[in-house]
C-alpha cells in the first residue's frame, strides 16, 4: 500500500485550468456513503498490525522491543526479530532517501503448503520516489520468494 500526499502534475494542471465558457463540464456521479466503518483488514494493513503514517511506523518499530537493527546505510535502516530466521523484516528509508519517509514490512506467511512473502509499504515521500521504492522492493521480494520456493523444492 502506498499513500501519496502530493498530487500528480497532470492533476494539478487539471485543477488549475478553468473550463472555457463554451465547454460542458461532466460531473462525476456522487460517491455512495460507506455502509459500514473500517474493516479489520483495513485497520491491519501493515503486516497484520494497524497502519499509520510512515513516520508513525518508523517511530513504532524502530523502538519496538524484540526487534534488532540488522542493516543500516545512508538510504535504509532495517529491523528484524531474528537475524538468521526472521519472521518479519521492517525497512525504513533514511532522511537521505528521496522516498523519505517510507516504511516497508516483509513477512513470510504460510498459505497451504506454500510459504509466501507478503509486503506492505507506506510511503509519504514524493510520488515518483515512492513509485521507485515500491518497484525496487517488489523486485527484491520477488527474488526472495524465488529463493524460498527453490529451498522448499530442494527439500522435497
Amino acid at each position: 500500500m502506498v499513500r501519496i500526499r502530493s498530487l500528480s502534475l497532470a492533476a494539478l494542471v487539471c485543477l488549475s485550468v478553468p473550463a472555457a465558457a463554451n465547454e460542458s463540464l461532466v460531473k462525476p456521479a456522487p460517491t455512495p456513503m460507506p455502509t459500514a466503518g473500517p474493516t479489520v483488514s483495513a485497520a491491519e494493513a501493515f503486516c497484520g498490525d494497524p497502519s499509520g503514517s510512515a513516520e508513525d511506523l518508523i517511530n513504532r518499530y524502530s523502538t519496538k522491543a524484540g526487534l534488532k537493527e540488522v542493516y543500516k546505510s545512508d538510504q535504509y535502516v532495517a529491523y528484524s526479530d531474528d537475524e538468521k530466521n526472521s519472521t518479519v523484516m521492517y525497512t525504513f528509508t533514511a532522511k537521505g532517501n528521496p522516498a523519505f519517509p517510507a516504511a516497508v514490512c516483509r513477512k513470510p506467511i504460510h498459505k497451504g503448503d506454500n510459504l509466501v512473502i507478503t509486503m506492505s509499504i507506506v510511503c509519504d515521500g514524493e510520488a515518483e520516489a515512492c513509485n521507485k521504492l515500491r518497484n525496487d522492493f517488489n523486485v527484491m521480494t520477488a527474488k526472495m520468494q524465488a529463493e524460498v520456493d527453490q529451498k522448499i523444492k530442494s527439500h522435497n
